[in-house]
């Protein structure tokens, strides 16, 4: 199991499973008529990825500055999904409410 962690073999199944998700998911989604969802969805995957990424960039041995490339792409995924967030809010304001 160290070996797994060390030589970054554990974040390139995570990120294995995570593509299967992305695929599950979206079928589902398209399925049940809710395509509206899925960009929203596939943003926090990406932003989540781009994390997995970075991790795997520092336990590889990798520069800062790669780490640094993974971990700033994760905030412009996050703040992409955070914006579809708050345009689908705006769009449909009784969204958000417990009613």
């Amino acid at each position: 199991m160290d070996e797994w962690i060390k030589s970054g073999t554990i974040t390139e199944i995570v990120l294995l499973v995570m593509a299967v998700e992305a695929i599950i998911v979206t079928l589902y989604l398209r399925h049940a008529g809710q395509n509206s969802s899925i960009p929203g969805f596939l943003a926090a995957l990406l932003a989540g990825a781009c994390l997995v990424l970075a991790l795997h960039t520092a336990l590889t041995g990798s520069s800062l500055g790669e780490i640094a490339v993974f971990l700033g792409l994760s905030l412009l995924a996050h703040l992409g999904e955070l914006a579809l967030k708050i345009r689908g809010l705006k769009a449909n304001p009784n969204q958000g409410s417990q009613t």
